[in-house]
């Protein structure tokens, strides 16, 4: 089996393994006790609530895996980053191995003597693209992907590269280079370099570099990171390790603008830093020194976002461990917490190696350290120092040389001269949460949990040390997310005797709950409801205890003031500092109650009950939270009831206007009417969806003093009239009877303008009001009233009733019969004459009316009155009567005149003739004229008689046709009697013997009438130029019932 093969069978055993640890179990820590609470598997299977099943064997968090590939020579060093690894083996060889690819081995040479190289430092940057490699003998070389052969470096003479520091921002360039990296040594000094490929032809690689810093004391770096804050990109923190010192220096550095060997980016910030060095010191003989740190990604998946999180540092003594913190550090502060020594573990017994033995290398994953001895592979957990996991190798006479960690893909490798391990960890976090459980650190431990069941644990034992510890809210919430009965939980906080506790617990536990849960959602909701109206209720007490307080301190603070001191005066206005303190305190924890509890009805409106809601809110006198609900349910017309027991009719109305419907404003008008008609009217003249016959019970209600002001009846029906168009006639007739209540007998204006406006379309009905008028005694709208019904004598004689002659002359002009007119005119004039008004008043009327003459009103005077008062009149009307008489004549004689010429024009009728054709056609049916009986009309248009007949029979109407039938059904029958009356022969000459002639007669002529009035019919226009042909252009060309048409002819009127 080759490399590859056995790697792709290690992620897909990994994958299955991450699969399988969602149902890992936590026996290791079923058996411990959270304050006095047993934490056991078989517990939480009794509740029935987990139904986690746990496997009998679970996959190990690690397990060392040989890998089946056939090194060809001696493994020198390894290294592996990005799913690239790299060997160097003897012979001087480089063997560039892709592990997601199958068979993707490169090989390449390093330019050595073969036999001279033994041992080298690999250093692969995090991209798995750059390869340096530097010898004991202080020879380095610069491998790049695809290359042939690595590099000399030539200016790296007698250097010995110890650590390198890569460059995390080289992953977000599209750049070949590896930008600015730091290089440690065997004799203490720190260089910056940028790693370059170049031309792969050159031999050698002239790749620049500059030494940067030297450590105060000379020692072999043994490591050296490089880490930029993450919210601070130019400012950095650099690492330098040695065997008994580790150094930590904070400073600015521009990678972004500088690089190369331009310019050293380091150099300022590390000879500052050295000046007055920061550095942790490990008394004793020097250590291995390795350093590693490890990475977090903030961004799942992005390796262009990863921060630092993790330092281990091997040291004589023990692994120095601990945190990294960015922040606001600046030079000589220090970013490591919470660090500390710990001891190497001792080995197990089945083991060879001494005590002694110091580990060579190590790693870092999310929650171990990893420690590589001669002959074993250690792992310690981060959170306790134990040891997780212990490996030793399978053959007593192997040696481990190294252990590398691909921060890429998070794979783990160790190596001996003839093989390659892999350390698989699968779900090292998987015991995690005990750890953190044990520690009380609830929260980290929930988020490490993989089940249900672990998480159950974690919040039962977090819920049972708060519930310890008498912080009974937030043990309230952590209960109601346990598998926790119900009952036990709502006993132990009712123990409690405190509402906001069990406010908490029913709070998380109704979240808890699905959406089908209905009756469990509504309970706990009611319940709530009441705890909350309770909490307030009592947060209300308080407010009175305080008020009174406040009043105390006044009273006291006034005696205060009658024999002041300054000591008493000082403590007084202390005191009530305190307690309005306390107050406004109150005042806010109500007002938060109150928004929870709005808040509470509102998400769970449907699960509410109306009647139990109603209920608590009356039961606790809670009148605006009775309110606010029946809003929230939109339940307006409860609302409206409230007010109006209440007798709070302006709230009512305010709420009416806002959701009032049209049969809330029929049913509650009435009552409001009474008590606030102006508020009631203006919310009603809002409302556009009204019918306002409905509201006249509501305005008959209304008892109107006039004193008050305005009719509000009036006002609304005039708005309803005016604005809103209304045509109901029963609104008329009442807005008209409270115009005729209301209007006064000598101002009838705007009761006049109401019927002159609305009288012509008859929009209320005018006999009703004419007798409302007269109850009431309106008489100008009587008299127009009577006018409107055309009853315009009566009209004149009420007029002149009440002695107001202009409004009897003004109705007496309105009929349309002349005859009428005069004779209202004359009953003006003789009134006037009775009412003994002078002469010259009268003669003005007469003039003024344009209908009377003075001979129409000279009867009317008395017998001994005299004409010297009107003897103009008289003469002028003698005048026009002389010229009436003229006009007559010429009228008369124009009448001769005309009759003459028309008996002449008619005498000349009987000589008219027309001059035919022998080759004259019918019209219609286009045969010689002479054929049949025929017409001639002087447009020179001719017809045969029976066709002329049956073309005006198509054209004429109905009772046309019937009489131009019978005609010829008369003439027919004459005819046959003639005939008759001819053939009878003569029997005997009797005294009788004339009759026969005289029957003759009669027949020719009543024939001869029937004639004239078929000709009349038939022949009194023609039918091609006369109205007839005009009538008939409506008239398609082809009848749809004419049967007879042939085909040929349809055809001959197709397109």
């Amino acid at each position: 089996m080759s490399l590859l093969d056995d790697y792709a069978d290690y992620q897909s055993s990994a994958r299955q393994h991450q699969q399988n640890g969602a149902q890992s179990s936590a026996a290791a820590f079923s058996s411990q006790q959270q304050d006095g609470l047993a934490l056991g598997v078989n517990e939480f299977d009794t509740d029935g609530y987990i139904a986690t099943t746990l496997e009998a064997e679970d996959a190990p968090v690690f397990s060392l895996d040989t890998v089946q590939f056939q090194v060809p020579n001696k493994i020198i060093s390894l290294a592996v980053s990005n799913d690239i690894l790299v060997l160097v083996i003897e012979g001087a060889k480089i063997l560039r191995i892709k592990l997601q690819e199958a068979h993707s081995i490169v090989e390449a040479s390093v330019p050595v003597n073969p036999t001279s190289l033994r041992a080298c430092n690999v250093f692969l940057d995090p991209s798995g693209r750059h390869l340096l490699l530097s010898t004991p003998q202080g020879e380095s070389f610069y491998y790049y992907e695809g290359w042939d052969a690595a590099k000399p470096l030539s200016r790296f003479k007698n250097m010995e590269v110890t650590a390198v520091a890569w460059n995390s921002s080289a992953w977000s360039s599209a750049t070949s280079s590896t930008r600015t990296i730091l290089l440690g040594t065997h004799d203490g000094k720190v260089y910056e370099t940028e790693l370059r490929p170049g031309s792969e032809k050159a031999k050698r690689s002239d790749i620049a570099v500059r030494c940067v810093a030297e450590l105060p004391v000379r020692e072999r770096v043994t490591g050296l990171a490089m880490e930029a804050f993450p919210a601070r990109r130019k400012h950095h923190l650099v690492l330098i390790t040695t065997g008994t010192r580790m150094y930590q220096i904070v400073g600015a550095a521009d990678l972004e603008s500088q690089t190369g060997d331009k310019s050293a980016v380091f150099e300022a910030m590390l000879r500052d830093g050295l000046a007055n060095p920061n550095f942790q010191e490990i008394p004793g003989m020097p250590g291995p020194g390795v350093l590693t740190v490890h990475h977090r990604e903030t961004r799942p998946g992005s390796r262009a976002h990863v921060v630092a999180t993790d330092f281990a540092w091997l040291t004589s003594m023990g692994v120095f461990f601990g945190r990294l913190t960015f922040g606001v550090q600046e030079a000589g502060d220090s970013v490591v917490e919470n660090a500390a020594l710990i001891p190497y573990p001792a080995p197990s017994s089945s083991t060879d190696v001494t005590s002694a033995e110091q580990p060579s290398s190590l790693s870092l994953t999310e929650f171990h350290i990893l420690l590589q001895y001669s002959d074993r592979v250690c792992a310690l957990n981060m959170l306790n120092s134990k040891v997780a996991y212990e490996q030793t190798i399978g053959s007593s006479d192997e040696t481990l040389q190294g252990l590398t960690v691909d921060e890429t893909k998070r794979t783990c490798w160790l190596y001996s001269p003839a093989n390659i391990y892999e350390l698989v960890v699968t779900d090292e976090d998987r015991d995690v949460w005990g750890i953190y459980l044990s520690r009380h650190q609830f929260d980290a431990a929930l988020e490490r949990c993989y089940n249900d069941m672990q998480r159950d644990m974690v919040l039962r034992a977090q819920a049972e040390h708060l519930f310890a510890a008498e912080d009974y809210v937030r043990s309230a919430e952590c209960f109601a997310r346990t598998s926790v009965s119900f009952e036990e939980a709502v006993l132990r906080f009712m123990e409690t005797k405190d509402n906001m506790v069990l406010r908490s617990y029913l709070m998380a536990k109704l979240k808890t709950l699905r959406k089908q849960d209905h009756t469990q959602i509504t309970l706990l909701v009611m319940w709530l409801v009441e705890i909350y109206l309770s909490i307030i209720g009592d947060i209300e007490a308080k407010l009175a205890s305080t008020g009174a307080a406040i009043a105390s301190s006044s009273a006291t603070q006034i005696n205060t003031t009658a024999e002041p001191t300054s000591s008493s005066s000082s403590t007084t206005n202390d005191s009530s500092e305190s307690v309005l303190s306390v107050k406004a305190s109150y005042n806010r924890e109500k007002s938060d109650m109150q928004k929870e509890l709005h808040a509470l009805v509102e998400e769970h409106k449907q699960a509410v009950d109306p009647k139990t809601t109603y209920q608590l809110a009356e039961s606790h006198g809670r009148r605006d939270f009775w309110l606010f609900y029946a809003s929230l349910r939109g339940d307006y017309e409860r609302i409206v009831e409230y007010w109006m027991e209440k007798e709070e009719c302006v709230q009512a109305i305010e709420v009416l206007g806002h959701y009032g419907t049209p049969e809330m404003f029929y049913k509650y008008s009435p009552a409001l009417m009474s008590a606030e008609p102006v508020a009631l009217v203006d919310v009603l003249m809002r409302q556009p969806n009204l019918t306002p016959n409905k509201l006249i019970p509501a305005f008959m209600r209304y008892g109107h003093e006039p004193s008050g002001g305005a009719n509000q009846s009036i006002r609304y029906l005039r708005f309803c009239i005016q604005k809103q168009m209304c045509r109901d006639p029963v609104v008329y007739n009442y807005y008209l009877t409270l115009l005729v209540k209301e209007s006064d007998t000598d101002d009838e204006s705007e009761l006049m303008s109401f019927l002159t406006t609305y009288g012509k379309d008859m929009l209320y009905d005018p006999d009703y009001a004419l007798r409302m008028c007269k109850r009431f005694r309106r008489i100008q709208s009587c008299v127009h009233l009577y006018s409107l019904l055309r009853l315009y004598e009566d009209a004149v004689e009420l007029a002149l009733k009440q002695g107001d002659i202009e409004l009897a002359q003004i109705h007496a002009e309105r009929p349309d019969d002349d005859k009428l007119c005069k004779r209202l005119w004359l009953k003006i004039a003789q009134h006037m004459i009775q009412a003994k008004q002078p002469a010259s008043e009268v003669m003005e009327l007469v003039r003024r009316s344009d209908r009377l003459g003075v001979e129409d009103i000279l009867p009317f005077f008395p017998d001994f009155t005299r004409v010297d008062d009107f003897k103009d009149d008289i003469c002028v009307a003698l005048e026009d009567y002389e010229l009436q008489i003229q006009d007559l004549r010429g009228e008369m004689d124009e009448a001769t005149r005309t009759a003459e010429a028309m008996q002449r024009d008619m005498s000349s009728l009987k000589n008219r003739f027309a001059i035919l054709s022998t080759k004259e056609t019918c019209q219609v049916c286009s045969q010689p004229l002479w054929l049949r009986q025929f017409y001639v009309f002087p447009c020179q248009h001719s017809f045969h008689s029976d066709c002329l007949t049956r073309r005006v029979v198509g054209s004429c109407n109905r009772v046309q046709r019937r009489r131009i039938q019978e005609l010829q059904a008369q003439i027919v029958e004459i005819t046959k009697q003639r005939r008759q009356l001819r053939l009878t022969p003569l029997m005997s000459k009797t005294k009788g013997a004339g009759k026969p002639t005289e029957n003759d007669e009669q027949l020719e002529q009543q024939q001869r009438r029937a004639k004239q009035q078929l000709d009349a019919l038939v022949a009194g226009e023609c039918v091609l130029c006369g109205e007839v042909m005009i009538k008939s252009i409506a008239e398609p060309f082809i009848s749809m019932d004419q049967t007879a048409i042939s085909a040929g002819a349809d055809d001959a009127w197709s397109i």
